[in-house]
């Protein structure tokens, strides 16, 4: 038990950690008094000063790419030996976003997306799932998206990654509770300043072709709705409450601005949700 908290202790792996969530949910953890795994790409390199910060705070870091067969298998094998082979919780939250027009992505930046962002995923728990069967326990918790189960104009790139994300997920929810393995599904929203690191759609001709579009779509929403900055912070919170919930809810969505997003894709019929999304984005 963490002291004075009445809270068990878990050995945990967080990938992503390079990267704002990441980073912020394994100080979370560390904070609380859990065994805190950290992957970071490149620790000895051009994440140093993140991994430096990372062991500041009490976690352990590891080199992670989930993007490489050969770097999960031996980032996986250095946690379970900084936790002495106990791995009770894996949080993925490594991903990143390509924004823009659909026609604008270039179909290799595509595949380089998902396979950081799903087969990435696909890497991890086919390496964390063993161990995890065996001991008969554990939880995974895989941070997705809002855009995981809602759709709006110029963001269908990453939303893409995000529903595979969610499905992945979700499977794993039926096939592994039967070894005792939980899932959690966390669907943050936009953040600003901060989150997942952003590019943009890679073929500039054709990105030039919906320049008008997008420039009434953040006239739009800057005018109209823009979207309250949030606190990443919550996202941490958030990945704090899935591994410590005795009750694990499959799904859920963090930030007021998610939960607006997925309260509108539930509650209004296709054809509603459509005008609604024309109305907004001005692209009617």
């Amino acid at each position: 038990m963490l002291p004075g908290m009445g809270v068990e202790r878990k050995s945990v792996l967080v990938s992503g950690c390079s990267t704002s969530f990441g980073f912020r949910a394994a100080r979370a953890l560390a904070e609380r008094g859990h065994v805190v795994v950290a992957g970071v790409p490149d620790p000895a390199g051009r994440h140093g000063e993140r991994a430096e910060q990372l062991a500041q705070t009490g976690a352990h870091p590891v080199a992670l790419d989930v993007a490489r067969d050969d770097s999960v298998t031996a980032g996986v094998e250095a946690a379970l030996q900084a936790t002495d082979g106990r791995l009770d919780v894996l949080v993925n939250t490594a991903a990143y976003t390509v924004m823009g027009p659909l026609e604008a992505c270039q179909p290799d930046q595509l595949l380089s997306m998902l396979d950081t962002n799903v087969v990435g995923a696909l890497r991890l728990f086919r390496a964390v799932l063993p161990t995890m069967r065996e001991a008969g326990k554990g939880r995974l918790v895989q941070l997705t998206s809002g855009l995981g189960r809602a759709v709006i104009p110029f963001m269908g790139v990453y939303s893409a990654s995000a529903w595979a994300q969610e499905c992945f997920a979700e499977v794993l929810h039926y096939e592994a509770r039967a070894f005792g393995v939980e899932v959690a599904i966390l669907e943050p929203a936009f953040y600003r300043d901060e989150g997942p690191p952003t590019k943009a759609v890679g073929d500039a001709d054709r990105l030039e072709v919906y320049q008008e579009h997008l420039v009434t779509l953040a006239e739009r929403m800057h005018r109209v709705e823009q979207a309250p900055k949030g606190d990443p912070e919550e996202v941490a919170r958030a990945v704090v409450e899935a591994v410590e919930a005795k009750n694990l809810p499959l799904r859920t969505a963090v930030g007021a601005a998610a939960r607006e997003l997925l309260a509108l894709r539930s509650q209004l019929t296709a054809d509603e949700y459509e005008r609604e999304m024309l109305e907004r984005t001005g692209l009617g």
